[in-house]
């Protein structure tokens, strides 16, 4: 997981799933173009809604039962993603990004929105949720921007701050808690970065273990190829070497087993 400001992919193991920004930004393994700068996240996939018994001989053809109970046991899917869209205060900004929902996409974690305040704007066919600072900086910004179908099963939003906002989503057998971040960038401060990785760390500590945690977003960070680091990124990193906010992300997917 090589970070970078844009592209995203996410991968997951396990309860938890950590999503970054990662180089590249061309089509995902599964073919959706998406604009620069996008990359696809988790895809989830429940079990079956239900079985169908068949109490009476049917008089249709054989190919058409076969028809209908593979419509009734078909499996849902869910497919997220997370974009460092850079601002959202340009006019009609949001109804651009916004196109992604119809890739097929049901959720989009949004970094740099740059909005103030905090709260949802809910529209035909998507909502925003948005988590910005207090004051008007035209700075930072987290949140979501969800499908209808995603929507009917929030069960809790909770804009944080400007660099963290988390929502609930209600499953069939488990639910999923689901975080935006975006860490910051390599100049600031060591205090600010820590305070940054404490506050994600709290929250999921309140994750209750039986539900399923994915943190999706923009973490400004390398983490290289040393031996060390492979619990966290694998053999095959883009970076040779770590940077500061790279062993932030790193600590931290340890200390939570990410």
């Amino acid at each position: 997981m090589i970070l970078r400001a844009m592209p995203a992919v996410a991968s997951g193991t396990g309860r938890a799933t950590l999503a970054v920004q990662v180089e590249g930004d061309g089509p995902d393994k599964r073919g959706y173009p998406g604009p620069p700068g996008w990359g696809l996240g988790m895809r989830l996939t429940t079990s079956p809604c239900k079985k169908v018994i068949v109490k009476k001989p049917y008089k249709k053809s054989r190919n058409v039962i076969n028809t209908q109970l593979r419509h009734r046991t078909r499996i849902m899917d869910l497919t997220f993603g997370t974009w460092n869209v850079q601002t959202m205060l340009q006019p009609r900004k949001m109804m651009e990004i916004a196109d992604v929902l119809k890739l097929g996409i049901d959720l989009v974690a949004l970094q740099e929105i740059r909005w103030q305040g905090q709260g949802e704007i809910n529209k035909k066919n998507f909502t925003v949720i948005y988590s910005g600072p207090e004051n008007r900086r035209g700075q930072n910004g987290t949140g979501f921007i969800i499908s209808r179908k995603i929507k009917e099963r929030i069960l809790e939003c909770e804009p944080v701050n400007d660099r963290l906002c988390r929502i609930r989503i209600r499953g069939k057998f488990r639910n999923l808690t689901i975080i935006s971040a975006h860490a910051p960038t390599e100049d600031k401060g060591e205090g600010e970065k820590a305070e940054f990785y404490s506050k994600l760390e709290r929250i999921c500590s309140r994750v209750p273990k039986y539900e399923l945690l994915i943190i999706m977003g923009d973490f400004n960070a390398k983490v290289g190829r040393e031996e060390r680091r492979h619990k966290v990124s694998g053999k095959y990193s883009l970076h040779e070497h770590i940077n500061e906010n790279g062993l932030f992300l790193a600590q931290f997917a340890i200390r939570n087993n990410l």
